[in-house]
């Protein structure tokens, strides 16, 4: 198993000159990206098991158990750890990265443990009023259990991408993959336990590494407490513990207006939808921010000129594989979803380019809002998410009851489009950055301009739509590759393109 390795005593971070070669930026973003792509791919290989052994309504109470955890985690422990990376950046001393990493980790598991037993305290209200008494009480102890042991990995692995191991955070999620994968055939498939057997596949996961690694994090900074720390913590997450409760009902409330105007079907439905939405922050701009973060962070003391052009660059890139990803997901949504799930599923295809497109406004709100994180003004980030709140909940009262999951897809994207702007506005008055926002926007309306007639024009076959698929999918490419990039990107691609060696080479640092 991958162990957070430890520097060296006294050892420093990268230095800042290191953050300038987008040459380590692309390599920790494929290293990144092969991982979660191989996750998804077994995912999606999976999808036709699951969906055969677990019924709409079995994912609508996992659906509720997650929410019900969220609801939690808002309560007790959202934010607590937000300024790691941005503290960690900060200190100037071996010793002192090892306080705040040991000061985060003692926070985070302590918030946690008490959620859990908060958790199973009301354990009975959750199964009998959240779930309306589907389930078992049993999911719900078992939920709350996880509540603490998933905890237990942040820290680690926060670690992992501060130091840029990406190579060590993708073995770490490939283990846990595994580990989960066969769990999940044992309990679901071999031993038909349902819902049940999914969240007992995480227990056992989140027992096996959380520990391990919790262990080898203990071990490296010792056992640690500052209340300076502590405090520097509170005052720089609390505002984001805050903004949590808002984005919780951003990506969730909706659940909550289908279940009361519809039924926990079509909660179920939706939620497979909204999965897509999830596979491209947390499989596309997850991988990108990992490599990105530690990166942007080491350019805050350079010149204006020199991180602007940087943070631009970074940014396009960024936007690139964003966009293009949500433009090849949506134009073959419709022949994925008819090859892996069954009939009764079918129908979150057109729920999918809407939540997508919602995603890329978040993905984006996550690159523009660096200037607040920067100035340690998070209450700016507090504001922008409850006005784009309240937008929402008018969205969704408005939009729900006729359209279901139609009208929360068109709620979620206006919601995110406010807060997007709200967060621009605010972070270019506190730390400002001069963002090209023209290539972003192109890429943009290509997309928007190739999906758009893939639902409206192409019959709902399965041939003419990987045909017309593939088409415009080569469409937007052209234009992308005509108009958007420079010669520098066309460069890079070409030469990673045509020289499998120099891939190769890429991946493994030379």
């Amino acid at each position: 198993m991958t162990a957070v390795t430890p520097q060296a005593e006294g050892q420093e971070p990268p230095q800042p000159s290191q953050a300038h070669s987008f040459r380590r930026l692309t390599r920790d973003t494929l290293v990144y990206l092969s991982g979660t792509v191989l996750s998804r791919l077994v995912s999606f290989i999976m999808l036709p098991v699951y969906t055969r052994y677990l019924t709409p309504n079995d994912y609508g109470i996992l659906q509720i158990l997650d929410l019900a955890m969220d609801v939690a985690a808002i309560l007790v422990s959202a934010g607590a750890t937000a300024g790691t990376v941005r503290f960690y950046f900060k200190a100037k001393t071996d010793e002192e990265r090892k306080n705040i990493l040991a000061t985060a980790f003692a926070i985070q598991v302590v918030l946690n443990t008490v959620g859990t037993a908060l958790l199973l305290l009301v354990s009975p209200l959750i199964w009998k009023h959240a779930l309306g008494g589907e389930g078992t009480l049993t999911m719900v102890r078992i939920a709350a259990l996880n509540f603490t042991l998933g905890s237990v990995l942040g820290v680690p692995t926060a670690l992992m991408q501060v130091r840029q191991q990406a190579g060590r955070f993708v073995v770490m999620n490939l283990v846990k993959l595994g580990l989960q994968l066969g769990l999940n055939i044992l309990f679901v498939v071999g031993l038909k336990l349902g819902p049940t057997g999914v969240l007992l596949s995480s227990t056992v996961t989140y027992v096996v590494l959380g520990i391990s690694l919790g262990v080898m994090l203990v071990r490296y900074t010792g056992f640690r407490f500052k209340w300076d720390i502590y405090k520097n913590f509170r005052r720089y997450g609390v505002p984001y513990q805050i903004a949590t409760a808002g984005t919780f009902i951003l990506a969730y409330g909706d659940r909550f207006f289908l279940e009361h105007y519809h039924n926990l079907a079509v909660v179920g439905i939706y939620g497979v939808a909204y999965q897509f939405g999830f596979l491209l922050t947390g499989n596309i701009a997850g991988p990108f921010m990992r490599a990105w973060s530690p990166q942007r962070h080491m350019l805050v003391t350079a010149p204006r000129a020199v991180r602007d052009e940087r943070y631009n660059r970074g940014a396009l890139y960024g936007s690139l594989m964003l966009v293009t990803a949500a433009v090849g997901i949506s134009l073959f949504i419709r022949p994925v979803l008819q090859i892996m799930v069954t009939e009764s599923f079918r129908t979150a295809a057109p729920f999918v380019p809407v939540i997508l497109l919602a995603y890329l406004m978040q993905a984006w709100t996550s690159v523009v809002d660096f200037g607040i994180g920067v100035a340690e003004e998070t209450k700016y980030s507090t504001y922008a998410t409850w006005i784009a709140v309240v937008v929402c909940l008018i969205l969704y009262a408005v939009l729900i009851p006729p359209l279901a999951g139609m009208g929360a897809a068109i709620a979620t994207l206006v919601a995110m489009f406010v807060r997007l702007v709200l967060h621009y506005y605010w972070s270019q008055r506190l730390w400002p950055v001069s963002y090209e926002l023209r290539p972003h926007l192109k890429l943009l309306a290509y997309g928007i301009a190739v999906v758009i007639p893939t639902f409206l024009l192409i019959p709902d076959r399965l041939v003419p739509q990987l045909v017309a698929g593939s088409a415009l999918l080569g469409a937007y490419a052209v234009l992308v590759w005509r108009t958007v990039l420079h010669d520098r990107e066309r460069e890079m691609i070409g030469s990673l393109l045509h020289s499998p060696r120099d891939f190769a080479k890429l991946l493994a640092g030379a």
